[in-house]
């Protein structure tokens, strides 16, 4: 399963306090995913992918 999020705001300065993306990550690893946090490809903002294994081979 992906879960996409994205916005066109500042996005996360460096430094920022994550605990959000903190447990969001730790989340993701518990069940055998990931969590990518990056800027938009569009310029501006942030895209959040959220990827966890459902145990289907169906595509």
């Amino acid at each position: 399963m992906t879960l996409t999020v994205a916005d066109d705001g500042c996005g996360v300065p460096d430094g920022a306090v994550r605990s959000g993306l903190a447990n969001l990550a730790d989340r993701a690893a518990m069940l055998g995913g990931t969590l990518a946090v990056r800027p938009r490809p569009q310029g501006g903002g942030t895209r959040l992918v959220w990827r966890v294994p459902t145990g289907s081979t169906d595509s």
